[in-house]
């Protein structure tokens, strides 16, 4: 891609010309001398320049969403002519949600390494509003979870592998955990705790316990660990929101996954992809794996 639009981009992320130079491994100099040749071609100029460093004029603003398109159209370029190699790439960056991660991450990751020996592979945990963004930008290749529709964008590819629902876990020594269904209005009184960003679930649980018109959340815990949610569940008068398909996990602990007895929301989860790159040896490996899952 033109030089000058990588300082530019990389000036306008860090808010300075010796950060943008570390991140582009170029001396200082060289990045200034690109703004201001970008800066004269243009006949503008893009960064207001102070003390703490630099920022965006309203021509700079105007411009960054032109270049950041140019960047994503230029990424793809090179994803898909990479698509004729091996596994396509020799990073791949993988996010998932806590049923695909806690259930067959570690299973995925050895076919991967079996199929491409000398591929690296990043697994992060993420909730179902950062993918979408992360995607896009190229921040991860693969997203296996649930991504809202509305925040699926022309450059995403969608392949939905199951239905998830959510149930609620609790002790198995609980009077409200014996039956095959529970009523969530009947542990109105019990700490909630939420392990994931899910505002559809929350407002479920809340339609089923609170008062019409409270503006009261029950969720009084909030952690990003799925682990630390299960030990506060077996502490005490605690209970937690999860998807069913996290049963057999959460049995190991000696605790109880029930459907709510009105149920909950069934939403589509799967995988989710960069079109440009949906010819990657190794993201054609992932959809294989979940594929032969569900034969």
């Amino acid at each position: 891609m033109d030089k000058q639009l990588n300082a530019f981009l990389a000036v306008a992320q860090t808010g300075t010309t010796t950060a943008a130079a570390k991140q582009l491994n170029v001396a200082q100099s060289a990045v200034t001398k690109r703004i201001a040749n970008l800066e004269h071609e243009l006949g503008t100029a893009l960064f207001l320049r102070g003390h703490r460093g630099m920022s965006l004029t309203e021509a700079g603003k105007m411009f960054l969403s032109r270049a950041t398109l140019i960047e994503r159209e230029y990424r793809d370029g090179k994803d898909e002519v990479s698509a004729i190699a091996s596994a396509g790439l020799s990073n791949l960056r993988i996010g998932a949600g806590p049923v695909f991660h806690l259930n067959w991450a570690a299973g995925l990751i050895g076919v991967l390494k079996q199929e491409f020996p000398e591929l690296k592979i990043d697994l992060r945990t993420l909730n179902n509003e950062e993918p979408a963004e992360q995607l896009a930008s190229g921040e991860i290749d693969v997203y296996l979870g649930m991504i809202p529709t509305d925040r699926i964008g022309d450059s995403i590819s969608a392949h939905a592998l199951m239905q998830i629902e959510h149930g609620i876990v609790m002790r198995d020594d609980d009077p409200n955990s014996q039956g095959e269904t529970v009523h969530p209005a009947r542990l109105k009184d019990y700490d909630w705790v939420s392990f994931v960003a899910d505002p559809v679930i929350e407002r479920s649980i809340e339609r089923y316990t609170l008062p019409k018109g409270s503006e009261n959340s029950l969720i009084t815990i909030r952690t990003t660990s799925f682990a630390t949610g299960v030990q506060l569940v077996k502490s005490g008068r605690f209970v937690m929101s999860a998807p069913l398909q996290l049963g057999r996990i959460v049995k190991k602990d000696g605790l109880v996954i029930r459907p709510a007895q009105k149920g909950m929301p069934r939403r589509d989860a799967g995988m989710y992809v960069r079109s440009s790159s949906l010819g990657f040896g190794a993201i054609k490996a992932v959809r294989r794996f979940f594929e032969d899952l569900s034969d």
